[in-house]
């Protein structure tokens, strides 16, 4: 007798994800049922395996919380025809039982039930492309990191020895006759000395790969794709090159950002509120920000305020009632403003421009 196979092709499954290296939780939700919780390997086609197996032709809907892993998932799970999501973990509900009894299958079974809710709210995947740029320029700062690290470890050695630094070399600007010094200075016995010699090493090793990697990154903003956007971006007083590429490549595209108060939300310059009843309170900044970028726009505000009159009347005004690191975080919140109107109506910033 041949078996007939049921249809599910008018079937909605729901299925959340929770995300490891060595294997994945998943747990499979009907519209009104919890088919299974499981593991499996961690790779989309075991998954796409088993939703094959038990329901083909079902539409399949599925999310998982965003991780070091990327978006290779998503791209993965996409070409499968399945409907997915990328979700930021805080944006998750949680009730208290499932914080303090925290487990992978109840963490999939949590994602899945909020799927199935409607709940969820998926994060901007960006293009294969933008992705890559977005990488090199972060590997860039991570570079300088190393190179922060290897100075430090290299003037320890002098303040361990009780030698002090000339203090025409003591800034964070290594010059040659202060690497000449480094390399000439008299230390206590032959393995401090080797010790330095073989950091010195390994700092010129990361400085030359360091320019490698920052002259890669500058040819970003000549590129076919980005060339426009950058010459506009470029024109906005206290917006230098390495910022540029870093704008472009994390804000990808601008019109996914309806309204200035949504990119000001993505880049954490919104301050924290708390109403209830009569009261309403405005706290803080949130900490919900593009760390890398919101710290890049406080730093170019401060070279704003010495170019652009106009921001520099306005945190003069502000000076008078707040502290400057205040008054600059708002003048950062201008400047990406600007940012936001130039790339949405793709003109040149005005110098002089109040509004």
């Amino acid at each position: 007798m041949e078996r007939e196979q049921i249809n599910f092709k008018d079937f909605q499954l729901y299925v959340g994800l929770d995300i490891h290296k060595r294997q994945w939780s998943v747990s499979i939700f009907t519209a009104s049922a919890h088919h299974r919780t499981f593991s499996q390997p961690p790779y989309p086609k075991a998954l796409k395996s088993y939703l094959d197996k038990h329901f083909p032709e079902a539409s399949i809907k599925c999310a998982y919380e965003a991780s070091k892993f990327g978006y290779w998932i998503f791209r993965d799970l996409a070409s499968f025809g399945y409907e997915c999501l990328v979700v930021n973990a805080a944006d998750i509900p949680t009730s208290n039982k499932e914080t303090s009894e925290k487990a992978d299958p109840s963490d999939s079974r949590k994602i899945g039930k909020a799927l199935r809710a409607g709940l969820l709210t998926g994060i901007h995947i960006p293009q294969q492309h933008t992705e890559g740029d977005r990488q090199l320029f972060r590997y860039r700062k991570r570079l300088w990191a190393d190179l922060v690290r290897v100075k430090n470890r290299i003037k320890d050695k002098f303040l361990f020895a009780g030698i002090e630094i000339p203090q025409q070399h003591d800034n964070p600007n290594w010059t040659k006759a202060f690497l000449k010094w480094l390399k000439e200075a008299s230390l206590p016995d032959v393995h401090t000395r080797l010790t330095l010699d073989m950091l010195l090493e390994q700092y010129h090793f990361l400085y030359r790969h360091f320019l490698k990697v920052s002259v890669e990154v500058r040819k970003l903003q000549r590129t076919s794709y980005y060339k426009t956007n950058a010459k506009l971006l470029r024109s906005i007083p206290g917006i230098g090159p390495l910022t540029t590429v870093q704008l472009l490549t994390e804000i990808e595209d601008i019109n996914r950002f309806q309204t200035f108060k949504k990119l000001n939300g993505y880049v954490g310059f919104k301050p924290t509120t708390h109403s209830s009843g009569e009261h309403d309170w405005r706290g803080r900044i949130t900490y919900r920000q593009n760390r890398a970028l919101r710290s890049a726009l406080i730093e170019c505000a401060w070279t704003t305020v010495s170019v652009d009159p106009v921001m520099l009347q306005r945190y003069e005004d502000l000076k008078k009632r707040l502290t400057a690191k205040r008054a600059i975080v708002i003048i950062a919140r201008k400047l990406l403003s600007r940012i936001y109107f130039v790339l949405k109506n793709q003109k040149p910033y005005e110098l002089g421009i109040t509004k």
